[in-house]
């Protein structure tokens, strides 16, 4: 309600104006402050850490409690780290959420790569959904089932391992290309994906640890796994979070994409001809120049010349004028003298006519190269 209400008693009046409610800005939940976001991360690997230290001490609860705590947090029957690492891909669908939306308000992101956020959020969602329940271990053995496998190697795990590595690949991938505006996000990304690796390398061949620490700690593989399972999504959900405080408070600009090189095979005598023709085209646009420069020098001697002649011709006729008076020579007896000379001037109209030294006068850069052109081409079409 923005109107005010008015209530009258008697002559007295009185105003009441309803309270708003307070605006929620994405800026207020997400904390600016470095120091704020690692104290964050720092409470949430603590509390994986918590579930993973459960599982290694487990012989050091007592005894009334030792039977419940194995059942719960225990290495064989990890519950608590499943549900952990459950929760945690959940969580980081739910930021990868809130980091499209923020995206989706950038206005240089014209290619509208702020959707691939939307695919990275249902993929943890639904790897979430797999690891929660467990969904692998039924889907393996349906397609055992159906097709067999006699011949592959380690066909229980590859048959829900491939799959899940390839979604997880592309994932990852996608988000990588995203977080290059963030190196601490684009970092924590890496070594969430490193430990995910090392956890699936156990899976697949368990034999790569020493017997001789394996007597020692029996346990040692199936709690490594048990650490990796806890760990990766932890750093994940914390690379997330870093990069969401960026992308609100520093920048929501795409990242530059990646620069593919061309895959287009080229043979070697296209790219001469190639080469050839733009080499031949750089000759003819320094010729031009050349021709250019020399019509302008030309043009610039011509008016100069053309400025002397003016003055001599000036000259002579105050010369003429001044001796007209006493001169009572006729035209013949001059008309043998070498000394007398006819100067024809040039006629504009003709075709090979130079442009006029005072018409380029005054003109522009550009209008003077115009009038050479259409020179020019007078001169081609007269040679032709």
């Amino acid at each position: 309600m923005n109107e005010e209400t008015t209530a009258v008693d008697g002559d007295e009046t009185s105003k009441f104006k309803p309270s708003k409610p307070a605006t929620l800005s994405i800026r207020t939940v997400v904390p600016r402050s470095a120091w704020t976001m690692l104290a964050l991360s720092l409470l949430l690997l603590g509390a994986c850490d918590a579930v993973i230290a459960a599982a290694w001490f487990q012989e050091s609860v007592p005894e009334l409690f030792r039977s419940a705590h194995k059942d719960v947090f225990g290495i064989d029957t990890p519950h608590a780290a499943t549900w952990m690492a459950s929760a945690l891909l959940l969580v980081a669908a739910q930021l990868a959420v809130v980091i499209g939306w923020v995206r989706g308000h950038c206005l240089t992101d014209f290619d509208g790569r702020y959707r691939a956020w939307t695919r990275v959020a249902i993929s943890w969602l639904v790897i979430a959904g797999v690891v929660g329940t467990g969904a692998h271990q039924s889907i393996s053995q349906v397609l055992l089932t159906q097709f067999g496998f006699e011949s592959v190697w380690q066909r229980e795990v590859l048959a829900w391992l491939l799959p899940l590595a390839a979604l997880v690949a592309s994932v990852a991938w996608v988000m990588d290309s995203e977080m290059k505006t963030s190196r601490t996000a684009r970092l924590l990304l890496w070594l969430s994906t490193t430990t995910a690796v090392a956890g699936l390398v156990l899976v697949l061949e368990p034999t790569l640890i020493n017997a001789g620490v394996l007597e020692l700690f029996p346990y040692l593989v199936t709690f490594l796994k048990l650490a990796a399972m806890v760990s990766a999504p932890a750093l994940l959900v914390v690379s997330m979070g870093v990069f969401l405080r960026h992308v609100v408070h520093v920048s929501p600009e795409p990242a530059p994409r990646r620069k593919w090189r061309s895959k287009k095979v080229v043979y070697d005598d296209e790219t001469d001809e190639l080469v050839e023709e733009e080499e031949a085209e750089e000759e003819l646009v320094e010729e031009e120049l050349v021709e250019e420069e020399h019509e302008e020098a030309e043009y610039e001697e011509a008016a100069e010349y053309e400025e002397e002649y003016s003055e001599q011709e000036q000259d002579v006729e105050a010369d003429d004028y001044a001796y007209s008076e006493y001169d009572d020579s006729t035209r013949d007896s001059y008309q043998d003298e070498e000394s007398h000379y006819r100067i024809d001037e040039v006629e504009s109209g003709s075709s090979n006519a130079f442009p006029d030294p005072e018409a380029l006068k005054g003109l522009s850069k550009r209008e003077r190269r115009r009038l050479r052109k259409q020179w020019r081409q007078q001169q081609r079409q007269a040679d032709q």
